[in-house]
């Protein structure tokens, strides 16, 4: 099963990178997207780090196991959606 690595960006500059060591198992590229969206929604709805006063301002960028950048996703995108 294909890991992908989503490192978090909460502001500008290398300080500003939250590094994905350990990655997470997706079935499919076909379902990368979903499974970022839905992480980063718990994320919005449950954390709570002095270091992101504004989860909107964070943007995903996942990468693959060969480190290639797959998918950038910004919070704001899923928070705009939510109902």
């Amino acid at each position: 099963m294909p890991r992908y690595f989503l490192h978090l960006r909460y502001r500008d500059g290398i300080d500003g990178l939250a590094v994905d060591e350990e990655g997470d198992e997706v079935a499919s590229p076909a379902d990368l997207r979903e499974h970022v969206e839905q992480t980063a929604r718990d994320l919005m709805r449950g954390a709570r780090l002095g270091e992101i006063p504004d989860w909107r301002i964070c943007v995903f960028e996942v990468t693959d196991e060969a480190g290639e950048l797959v998918l950038t996703l910004p919070f704001a995108e899923i928070a705009a959606s939510r109902p």
